[in-house]
């Protein structure tokens, strides 16, 4: 059996209302960080149940910004040696040291454990990955022992759209959570990503380091080595129509996982 590597889902339906969405984008000439990715932010947050959100270029720019908020630049960072490049390559660029820790080999994720054998002086933060939308029932215990220690924990939800443990949502757990749009996650807008964080502070920081460190979007005040990583209001466009689907996505992926329960079992 062929299995894709994505199968998008955009009905007539839905083609209509991103089209409709992108033409009164371009007629109105707002094209970046406008009111469509503004929806987006919103929509994303109510749905992960958080108070903010930051639409991002990317989810490899999501996390990145979050390491360069809580600032590991000269700092170890413990990330899982299970995990995509993004995750110790954005570590990288910000300024960090990568530094491997082991996963469980039921979860994939990382343990208390395993980070503790990770941690020394200088580690500054951890980074959790939620790998195929797993939300380790280890998380909150993760997130106790960094807070002791006074490290940050931050969750690369690539993979978590939607995905909860024991009510709370993906991107809730640590100061802040990285979501990607790359078209082979559950929601896409083609190109794109998301910061979610209860944190005031990390939503303004994100803010600054998505727009070239600029103190405000309309000013020429750069006050952060930030980057090109604003969204445009097309990809926008194609997410805010994606994203009322996820319910949708979510309960037929937990259908195929049930039917492949059965299949073990049987």
């Amino acid at each position: 059996m062929r299995v894709p590597a994505a199968r998008i889902g955009f009905d007539a339906g839905d083609r209509k209302k991103v089209t409709e969405l992108i033409d009164a984008s371009l007629a109105s000439g707002s094209l970046t960080l406008g009111p469509l990715t503004q929806q987006l932010e919103q929509n994303f947050a109510a749905h992960h149940g958080v108070e903010h959100a930051v639409g991002v270029a990317s989810g490899t720019a999501a996390l990145e910004i979050l390491l360069r908020t809580v600032d590991v630049a000269g700092r170890e960072v413990v990330v899982p040696a299970n995990t995509f490049y993004a995750t110790a390559g954005a570590v990288l660029h910000a300024g960090g040291v990568p530094v491997y820790a082991d996963v469980s080999a039921r979860t994939l994720a990382l343990t208390v454990d395993s980070v503790a054998a990770a941690v020394t002086d200088v580690t500054r933060a951890v980074v959790l990955v939620h790998i195929a939308g797993i939300i380790s029932e280890e998380t909150a215990a993760l997130r106790s022992y960094c807070d002791e220690r006074g490290l940050a924990l931050i969750e690369d939800a690539a993979h978590a759209h939607g995905c909860s443990l024991n009510g709370r949502h993906a991107g809730t757990f640590g100061v802040g959570g990285a979501f990607s749009f790359y078209p082979t996650k559950v929601v896409t807008t083609g190109e794109g990503g998301m910061i979610v964080t209860s944190s005031e502070d990390i939503r303004d920081e994100a803010r600054i380091y998505r727009d070239q460190g600029k103190a405000g979007f309309l000013g020429n005040d750069h006050i952060r080595m930030g980057y090109a990583w604003r969204m445009s209001e097309l990809a926008a466009a194609v997410g805010v129509v994606h994203l009322g689907r996820l319910t949708e996505a979510i309960a037929a992926r937990t259908a195929v996982a049930a039917r492949y329960d059965r299949a073990l079992a049987g």
